[in-house]
């Protein structure tokens, strides 16, 4: 999905001069194209993500439209400050790609399992999250969000999963009246899908947008269910799960939320993201047995 991704800027930067790429020694073999078509609005800082942010605010003042791009710990754990400062302080208009997600870096330990970052930029004001569920939404999510007026996080998951219809803010796929709806977002909708092959009448709601979520679509979707289960690879206090229930209770829903995710780092070593999702009760089997009414793993 980066490839889709940054193949729909090279293609959006030939028409819109704004748009100015930034990179923090990131993304061989993906951003050469640009940099060989568009020399004058390519800038490598190097391992300095800290300064990525303060280049991409300045470049703002210029009025450019900067779109930077690193891992997503890098991007989100060490520049909150400067994202907060920078950009946020100053109503700069920043297009921030966080590449991994969730436990894509597996076998790279807890400080490169991305698990907890975009709860970090829901405290902060004018920047909506969004989270790539399917290469649909990935070739259109920088037209989406260059056409908004906030800033934008983009989490980016590894690879190509095709879900066609869902290249908008959410995909709702409807099951059985009444029957239990799994929410969820990036590389685990597959799990969720998967389920609901299992069990036909579940309904799924895919998003795309995860912050800030929009009361007035989702909640007749909600309306629908007696129980939804929010499956995500981030923590669940700062994550999707507690957003909607506060959405639930502001919206005066009545329906039990509960949350598939990690409750906490695993120093346990795997080689790959499948190994943390049947760790966690992440993949279709763990997902499963938390409908039948079974206690999480991990």
């Amino acid at each position: 999905m980066r490839g889709k991704i940054l193949n729909a800027l090279l293609a959006r930067m030939k028409t819109d001069e704004r748009l100015f790429f930034l990179t923090g020694d990131m993304g061989i073999n993906l951003v050469e194209p640009i940099e060989e078509a568009f020399p004058k609005r390519f800038l490598n800082v190097g391992i300095a993500e800290q300064n990525l942010i303060g280049v991409a605010a300045g470049l703002c003042n210029l009025g450019f439209l900067p779109v930077v791009y690193t891992i997503s710990n890098f991007l989100i754990h060490r520049c909150l400050e400067q994202i907060r400062d920078d950009i946020v302080l100053h109503e700069n208009k920043v297009i921030l790609l966080g590449t991994s997600a969730g436990f894509d870096n597996a076998p790279l330990g807890p400080t490169h399992h991305i698990v907890d970052e975009w709860g970090m930029l829901k405290g902060l004001p004018g920047i909506d999250v969004y989270a790539t569920s399917s290469v649909e939404f990935a070739e259109k999510a920088l037209d989406v969000v260059i056409g908004r007026e906030n800033s934008a996080y983009i989490r980016i998951a590894k690879g190509t999963p095709s879900i066609p219809g869902a290249d908008g803010d959410f995909l709702y796929l409807e099951g059985g009246k009444g029957a239990p709806l799994l929410v969820s977002y990036g590389s685990l909708v597959q799990e969720c899908l998967k389920a609901k092959q299992s069990r036909p009448d579940l309904g799924v709601l895919v998003m795309n947008k995860i912050h800030a979520l929009d009361a007035a679509k989702l909640s007749p979707l909600f309306a629908k269910h007696d129980r939804v289960l929010v499956v995500e690879d981030h923590f669940p206090t700062t994550g999707l799960y507690a957003s909607v229930c506060q959405l639930a209770v502001e919206q005066g829903l009545r329906l039990a939320v509960e949350p598939v995710a990690p409750q906490g780092y695993s120093l346990k070593v795997g080689q790959s993201s499948d190994f943390y999702h049947r760790l966690f009760s992440l993949d279709s089997a763990g997902i499963q047995d938390r409908l039948a009414g079974s206690p999480p793993k991990g």
